[in-house]
């Protein structure tokens, strides 16, 4: 096992030099070819394309990707799975495969005859990044994404129509035509992504990231219905989390925490995602993680070294101190339900409203489980304690229209349906989930048999 992670690990940096050497051959032999003598500037250019390609390699190869390791060849599929998500990290990484390219297609273009062509350019890039994607997908760092061609072929012509504006500025040319190519595509990309911001902002509620990225091939699968399911349509009650997409509660959490337990709290905050991650210390320099979801406000805190459950003192004690110092700091509702898990651990509980469709009041929902330890710092501290407040009443889809659009293949399963699958309905329940602006919203789940395996698909109810 050592031995293939090393493997996995040394690879991408042979793989590195080895496209910089055939990219310095190639390049080497059409000059050899035109008989014209290496000018200083396009020498300092090899060096950089050199190390850029060295640079793109260990990204693409070296760095943890997508657990995912499936083919995904639906085009377009990567900017929906962003705007389900709706989140920085999503935009970021598209960001990321757009300028990844764009060194390329700069340098060509300024590196003169014949790289400063696109029936040259365009192939070499498309073979690059299509190589890299396949090694990718072969070592398990990610999926072989369609997306990613387009998005770095984008940015090698992004690149390349900057280049020859600059090409011509320095050469004192014509600077209409080349300017208005080196602008199209920043245009047309910016005004894109404006009318993104512009429709997402514009609508009430936020998106859901069990929303599909494409569309399942239904081509094959046979779909069968053990349950009724009514053509009525009907509404139900839309809920809004009080504290998600709002850093502040995390900072108050953290700050109250190092207070009780007599920490030191680092102001270095890391943000991953919708995470946000604090570091705190004790006096004898142990380390302690205290984590916040942005998306619906649940929180961890936790013992670098896990020390497992062992109780100093008498339990009843222990619990009526957590319990008054979370109700105290409204961390915990005074209704919470106390019990005794299984692993020794303190537990309360609260649960939300049987039909929440109809209930139309705010309500608290969550549990809050803690892990003690000898000390007075416990384990570990787990909540998904959460208030709800009541928006408005909206209405929702019948569940005979949203199975047909389970049947039209308009919904996300853990893995791809196929030709010859065998898929059983056999019941249909309206349930919650957070969107992206943090709304408790409607959501029908149709629990199924997928070839004998229990799944359930989730389908969006707002109208």
């Amino acid at each position: 096992m050592e031995l293939l992670l090393s493997l996995k690990t040394v690879f991408p940096l042979v793989i590195a030099l080895l496209v910089d050497l055939v990219l310095v051959l190639a390049i080497y032999r059409q000059w050899r070819r035109l008989h014209q003598p290496l000018q200083t500037y396009q020498g300092v250019l090899l060096t950089v394309l050199s190390c850029w390609a060295a640079a793109a390699v260990v990204l693409v190869l070296l760095l943890p990707g997508s657990t995912s390791s499936q083919a995904n060849l639906y085009l377009f599929s990567t900017f929906r799975s962003a705007w389900n998500q709706w989140s920085a990290a999503g935009l970021l990484q598209l960001l990321l495969q757009f300028a990844l390219f764009l060194p390329l297609g700069l340098a060509a273009a300024l590196l003169g005859e014949p790289f400063c062509r696109l029936r040259w350019l365009l192939p070499v890039s498309v073979s690059c990044t299509a190589t890299l994607s396949c090694v990718k997908f072969a070592l398990e760092r990610g999926g072989f994404i369609l997306d990613d061609l387009l998005l770095n072929t984008l940015g090698v012509l992004t690149g390349f129509f900057l280049g020859r504006l600059i090409w011509t500025v320095w050469r004192k040319e014509r600077l209409g035509p080349p300017l208005v190519r080196a602008l199209v595509l920043p245009v047309c990309c910016l005004v894109a992504l404006g009318g993104v911001f512009s429709v997402y902002y514009g609508s009430e509620f936020g998106n859901l990231a069990l929303s599909p990225a494409y569309r399942q091939s239904m081509g094959g699968v046979t779909l069968t219905v053990e349950t009724t399911l009514s053509e009525e349509e009907g509404t139900a009650s839309v809920y809004r989390n009080t504290i998600a997409n709002t850093a502040r509660p995390g900072d108050t959490i953290a700050s109250l925490l190092a207070t009780e337990m007599n920490l030191d709290l680092s102001s270095k905050v890391l943000q991953t995602g919708q995470q946000r991650q604090f570091t705190l210390t004790d006096q004898e320099g142990r380390e302690y993680a205290f984590s916040i979801s942005l998306r619906d406000g649940s929180w961890q805190f936790s013992a670098q070294e896990d020390e497992g459950v062992s109780v100093s003192g008498s339990l009843d004690s222990v619990r009526w101190r957590w319990e008054s110092w979370l109700t105290e700091n409204q961390l915990l509702d005074r209704a919470a339900v106390y019990s005794l898990d299984e692993s020794g651990s303190l537990r309360w509980d609260m649960s939300a409203p049987e039909d929440l469709a109809a209930y139309q009041n705010d309500f608290t929902a969550g549990s809050l489980v803690i892990t003690l330890t000898r000390g007075d710092i416990p384990a570990r501290i787990i909540s998904t304690m959460a208030t709800y407040q009541y928006v408005k009443e909206a209405e929702i889809l019948s569940p005979a229209e949203a199975y047909r659009m389970v049947e039209r293949g308009r919904f996300s399963c853990a893995q791809p349906l196929q030709s010859g699958d065998q898929v059983t309905v056999t019941d249909c329940q309206l349930t919650y989930a957070t969107d992206s602006k943090g709304y408790y919203q409607p959501v029908y789940a149709f629990s199924c048999t997928v070839n004998g395996e229990t799944e359930t698909i989730s389908v969006p109810a707002l109208k």
